[in-house]
């Protein structure tokens, strides 16, 4: 067995050691490393987890991850998303003196290490700097709570659906032609409320309710409340809303749906349909596109995210400090799809929201936090999949704000 503090040492005093490839060719450092592995591991199927803790952005841990698991194929060693008793963690880390990756090959109870020290360009860290920028827009902004928001579009209109406890407000605006020709949908033209909707309250509701909004395909919008469940649906030139008592699951993927304890303010784990392994009580989840297939995210209410892939269950890491909010967008940065999730700060200092992409089973940060002057409430993904829907408690206690989180790619 090999002795952690005994690494840590090791890694200090080889860090300082700059032989190897050139600044941005990993394919040199890719393949001694593999090497280095293989000697340690021998043949067989193993679980690659790679972690960026150096300057690299997103879009260079991508390719290096590809190489190693190339290389590794080389030296008989085949990685593998799960079911193997041999894992591989490779840390890329990097000092002022240079880069350093670190590769831990741990089989049952023991661990052994190998290290590889990488030359780096130092002088230019323009690929350290996050590879997004979260832009927030603010779509209304009301005195009661909101559960949750969405914006619906006809030819020539759009709603912005606003859901609370007790009533659904419906604000609508036209699109023809735009008030503002440069402007994102969610910036067009202000929203000016024509409808307001009560919902029937004949039931028992949790202190913290939760609330959702979907997109219908033979109407115009669902909303899922602890007990009820509201159909909007177009009736020119309204919205007509209907709402009738319902324990149906509600929707949380676009394929996935979970059943909602709202005595606990969470879903319970059983899903339909469900993924054949037993999952934790969780606050959201979201879905990841993946080479074969997808994976699913879920927010564990014991704050431990984990990852569902091949029908199996594992945490995720560098999801330390994960608020209990998160959703999954779409936009033409890194590789198409991040995880906008809340911070787990308290409130008092304001809170935040970062993006994440999520690299096997790491959590890669890939925004800076965008500062929150409040409480984020609630973060539920645009009916569009490309933004973010971020309910947020004003710090000034002066109400609620309803936001459109996008990314921008730098």
């Amino acid at each position: 067995m090999i002795y952690r503090g005994r690494l840590l040492v090791a890694a200090a005093a080889l860090a300082f050691l700059l032989p190897g490839a050139v600044a941005a060719n990993w394919e040199q450092p890719s393949a001694d490393l593999a090497r280095q592995i293989a000697a340690l591991a021998g043949p067989g199927p193993v679980l690659l987890i790679v972690r960026n803790r150096s300057n690299l952005s997103v879009n260079e841990i991508l390719p290096i991850r590809r190489l190693l698991e190339r290389d590794l194929r080389g030296f008989g060693v085949i990685p593998a998303d799960s079911g193997s008793a041999t894992v591989i963690r490779v840390t890329l880390s990097q000092n002022s003196q240079g880069g350093l990756w670190v590769a831990e090959v741990q089989e049952g109870t023991e661990t052994r290490v190998t290290m590889l020290p990488v030359k780096v360009d130092t002088a230019d860290d323009s690929s350290g700097g996050p590879n997004l920028t979260l832009r927030r827009t603010v779509l209304v902004t009301e005195p009661d709570p909101v559960l949750d928001a969405q914006i619906f579009s006809a030819p020539g209109e759009q709603w912005l659906v606003v859901l609370e406890p007790a009533r659904i407000l419906v604000y609508t605006r036209s699109t023809n032609p735009p008030a503002i020709a440069s402007a994102t949908p969610a910036e067009a033209a202000p929203w000016g409320q024509a409808q307001t909707f009560a919902i029937p309250c004949n039931r028992a509701v949790p202190r913290d309710m939760r609330g959702r909004i979907v997109a219908a395909q033979d109407h115009l919008f669902d909303t899922y409340l602890p007990g009820v469940e509201c159909r909007g649906t177009n009736n020119p030139p309204q919205v007509a809303v209907t709402c009738a008592d319902s324990d149906d699951p509600w929707p949380v993927t676009t394929t996935q749906k979970a059943f909602y304890d709202s005595a606990r303010d969470y879903f319970t784990g059983v899903l339909a349909p469900g993924f054949g392994v037993n999952l934790p009580a969780f606050y959201e989840a979201a879905q990841l596109p993946r080479a074969a297939g997808s994976a699913t995210l879920l927010n564990d209410v014991s704050g431990a995210p984990m990852l569902i892939e091949n029908n199996s269950l594992e945490p995720v890491n560098g999801a330390d400090d994960w608020g209990s909010d998160l959703a999954a967008i779409h936009s033409a940065c890194g590789s198409g799809t991040q995880i906008v999730v809340s911070g787990s700060g308290t409130a008092a200092g304001g809170d935040s929201l970062r993006a994440y992409e999520i690299l096997g089973r790491e959590a890669i940060p890939v925004s800076a936090p965008l500062q929150v002057p409040g409480t984020v409430m609630a973060i539920w993904p645009a009916n569009d999949g490309n933004d973010a829907i971020a309910i947020v408690r004003r710090q000034d206690s002066t109400g609620y704000e309803v936001w459109s989180v996008a990314a921008i790619c730098n």
